[in-house]
């Protein structure tokens, strides 16, 4: 997402910026509270009809100069090519110029519109401001306002004419509604015809007075939002030097007289002479104080700061947005990288350059330059051989996107180094470096180089609350917000701190999760607490082995198969990234499976499955030991699957034999439709849980704290295939949460889904004991084949052309599985399928026939 730097001013009648700032800071900036207060005030004052009392306050609000920055005074910045353009165009939408429209309209039309790239209610609630794309040409910008005032005056609206100024200043305001666009927008093309240019009436006017009190080198403001960027500090004898230092010695004459006028304007005579004569030598005494008497008096320190940066020179390195976002180095400091590289013409490169790379500088010196520098601010990560960022989504939460050369083109630009090329001047064979662009092929290149490689941070998993990893044989250590090294790459994206509850507490609060459900058996209670365990102990690699299908099934729906997914989201403040079946073809299994993986959330849930689940990705996937190969839509990406969870909720879909083996299956049955769920102050239990987050996620911590004091153990049980994960959990449900073992009667379970005559057969007994279906006196093939057909329950196998009976070819298939399982019941999830045998004397043929009989029984259920 293109986000250009532009101006900050502490207040509408400063007379230069006191820093800079980015249309991603100021969004989030303007979202957050740190400026409610004040904008209340203004809008308080308007409502009451005191103009004069708003307006006063409004002028003390900050304000920001949209479409660029500007080098020393804002007053003829762009008449002496002070003015660096940030590529946006500031529309302002008013009220009383736009009789008929109210706010809420105007608003719409600009989130609606193909140039519009951010948005927000103004300062006084009576208009909009949009954000259009124009390029970023200060000769042009008139002719690109034209352009946009035609095409608002042809949706009938009339935007402000003041904007036809490039250093129009905008207020900032406060709209927790604020949008910015991901993506690319269209630019607002340049009109032919042009307009005077402004005279400053219809703009906020910079004030005589000099004002030059020193802005702070980086601000944040309270809320977090808004981070200005660098700050001009105060332009002393120290500052000149370092500047000074950037700027080749022994230029032409007037240039030098220039730099030598600026310099002096800057310190005065004699402390500006003295910095003088350590940069450039005189070669004879006296030189300077001659020259001073006929130095350029228009000249300011402006110039000095401007000659400076076009040498690479750079304030003190910002604090970006990203970087606040993520603010890794703060949890996790990187190692101190030293930049010390040259070019071969022995040019050195400052840290505060970004170097592309030409014939002077080659693409390996640039690449190893950049991303040393790149690499301990957190922002850039490495996740098998390709280049990542933490991108906030929609939701509120994060994803791991591939870094794309279109975007690193933008984002190069927000690390606070300058992207300079190094090129000849052509006197004397010189060297200068000038402000340039970082194409997309030179980005590309920079994506896949060594440099790239050595000095990005791995990333493995993302997190969207504190992690507890395991410290020592016997004890956890809880890992925040940020970038941390645990499990090769781990980025927690949530501040919440997370409490110490204890363990009796805790297993108050598991009762609490587990209240309400209608299990099938005792241990599908223990199942489902498993369950709640399990995305703590994979994020802290707590087990190195691997995790199974968490497989929620239900008898009927809106029983709360899903509801427990959601329960377990909740508790580790997860938005999950969700699959819904499909087959073949774009958009298939496989490739949302892709898409899933390439995003790096760590639970991943297929929703509401039916039919028949295969899919060779998915079930590498679930493997988890491994890399697979992700394809989703152009990406194609190797994933490592270690660190994620799988869901899969589900009326009865048929597994593959091998997705059985990988599964864990916990089955809930449908409350009475009388039946009084627990409610608290929040909602339900799942409002409760959200409303209560961390203190959920600290009794899972509990539990897992309690876990490693015992030394970690971990029954013997050899039931199921992942027995690393089988063996903690089984010891954890009986020891500590005082539940049945976890896998009694769970191997029937795995059998019926990877079998579609068991899962056909417990289709139809749902069907009839759900409907009313008299079973007093046991049900024959005959009432089974009716309920089938009654339910629209085909009989797997049975082609529709088949002149064999339905009641003959159920029998042969209840046949075969009593024969299977070697006895006279079948259990089908959770209950009894009897057959009872009997001779019953046939009056026709006088003699006696065999009658099968077949009983349904639920067992009880005991959670005491």
């Amino acid at each position: 997402m293109h986000s250009p730097i532009f101006d900050f001013y502490p207040h509408a009648e400063a007379w230069k910026p006191a820093a800079e700032t980015t249309l991603v800071d100021l969004i989030d900036a303007i979202r957050g509270e740190e400026f409610a207060p004040a904008v209340s005030e203004i809008r308080a004052l308007l409502a009451a009809g005191d103009k004069d009392a708003a307006s006063a306050a409004k002028k003390k609000l900050p304000a920001v100069s949209l479409s660029g920055a500007v080098t020393g005074r804002r007053a003829k910045a762009v008449a002496e090519d002070r003015f660096a353009h940030s590529g946006l165009l500031q529309i302002d939408l008013d009220a009383k110029d736009n009789p008929g429209w109210t706010v809420a309209q105007m608003r719409e039309v600009l989130k609606n519109g193909p140039h519009i790239i951010a948005g927000f209610v103004s300062a006084s609630g009576n208009g909009v401001k949009g954000i259009a794309r124009i390029p970023a040409d200060s000769e042009t910008h008139l002719a690109c306002f034209l352009a946009a005032e035609a095409h608002f005056q042809s949706l009938g609206l009339t935007i402000d004419k003041s904007c036809k100024d490039p250093v129009r200043l905008c207020f900032i305001s406060h709209d927790p509604n604020a949008w910015l666009r991901v993506g690319e927008v269209e630019e607002f093309s340049p009109l032919a015809e042009t307009l005077p240019e402004p005279n400053g009436d219809d703009m906020f006017s910079a004030p005589v007075h000099d004002d030059d009190a020193p802005a702070e080198m980086t601000t944040r403001s309270a809320s977090g939002g808004l981070i200005i960027r660098g700050g001009y500090p105060p332009i002393d004898a120290a500052l000149v030097r370092e500047m000074l230092k950037a700027i080749p010695p022994r230029p032409d004459y007037h240039e030098w007289l220039k730099i030598a006028s600026a310099v002096w304007d800057a310190l005065g005579e004699n402390d500006g002479t003295a910095a003088l004569n350590e940069w450039s030598v005189e070669e004879k005494p006296g030189e300077y104080a001659a020259k001073h008497k006929s130095r350029l008096k228009d000249v300011r320190s402006g110039t000095l700061i401007m000659r400076a940066k076009e040498h690479g020179w750079s304030r003190a390195q910002p604090v970006s947005v990203v970087a606040r976002k993520n603010e890794a180095a703060v949890v996790e400091s990187a190692p101190a990288v030293k930049v010390e590289t040259r070019t071969d013409s022995g040019k050195q490169i400052l840290a505060t350059v970004f170097p592309v790379p030409n014939g002077n500088v080659g693409n390996d010196l640039a690449a190893t330059h950049i991303f040393a520098v790149v690499g301990p601010s957190r922002r850039l990560f490495m996740r098998e051989g390709n280049v990542h960022e933490v991108d906030s989504m929609a939701d509120g939460h994060a994803r791991l996107e591939p870094m794309e050369p279109a975007r690193m083109a933008s984002v190069i630009e927000t690390f606070g180094a300058r992207v300079m090329a190094l090129e000849s001047t052509g006197k004397n064979q010189a060297f200068q470096w000038r402000a340039k662009i970082m194409g997309e092929n030179h980005c590309r290149m920079l994506l896949h180089s060594n440099g790239a490689r050595d000095f990005l941070p791995p990333i493995r998993q993302l997190a969207a609350a504190a992690v507890l990893a395991p410290d020592g044989d016997d004890d956890a250590k809880l890992l925040g917000y940020g970038w941390h090294a645990h499990a090769g790459g781990t980025f927690v994206t949530s501040r919440a701190a997370v409490p110490v509850v204890e363990f009796d507490e805790a297993l108050e609060l598991f009762a609490d999760l587990l209240d309400g459900f209608s299990f099938a058996a005792d241990a599908d209670a223990s199942r489902a607490a498993a369950s709640f365990l399990s995305p703590a102990m994979k994020l802290g690699r707590w087990i190195d082995d691997d995790f199974p299908l968490d497989v929620a099934e239900a008898d009927q729906s809106q029983a709360g198969k899903s509801f427990r997914h959601k329960l377990i989201a909740a508790i580790y403040g997860e938005t999950p990234f969700q699959i819904t079946n499909s087959t073949g073809g774009v958009g298939s299994l496989d490739e949302r499976v892709g898409a899933a993986l390439i995003a790096g959330r760590p639970i991943i849930t297929l929703e509401n499955i039916r039919g028949r689940m295969d899919s060779q990705t998915l079930e590498s996937a679930i493997r988890g030991i491994g890399r697979v190969t992700a394809r989703a839509f152009r990406a194609c990406v190797e994933v490592d699957t270690s660190p994620f969870l799988w869901q899969l909720s589900t009326n009865g879909a048929e597994l593959t034999r091998d997705l059985a083996n990988r599964a864990i299956i916990t089955r809930i049955r449908k409350q009475p439709d009388d039946f009084q769920y627990r409610q608290f102050p929040a909602g339900n239990i799942l409002a409760h849980v959200k409303a209560n987050q961390t203190l959920y996620l600290a009794a899972v911590h509990a539990v897992l704290r309690q876990w490693a004091k015992a030394g970690c153990p971990r029954t013997t049980t050899t039931e199921h295939d992942f027995r690393g994960w089988v063996g903690a959990m089984d010891w954890i449900v009986q020891n500590l949460l005082g539940l049945p073992p976890l896998l009694h009667g769970h191997r029937d379970e795995q059998m019926r889904t990877a079998n579609p005559k068991l899962q056909w057969l417990r289709d139809v007994i749902y069907a009839i004991t759900t409907s009313g279906f008299d079973t007093a006196l046991g049900l024959t093939a005959s009432d089974l084949a009716e309920a089938a057909e009654e339910h629209d329950i085909p009989l797997p196998g049975r082609s529709k052309h088949s002149s064999e009976s339905i009641e003959k070819s159920v029998g042969k298939v209840l046949s075969k599985l009593f024969r299977d399982v070697g006895g006279e019941t079948l259990k089908v999830d959770g209950r009894h399928l009897t057959r009872q045998i009997t001779q019953e004397w046939d009056i026709a043929n006088r003699t006696h026939r065999e009658k099968k009989i077949y009983v349904i029984e639920q067992p009880s259920l005991n959670l005491s």
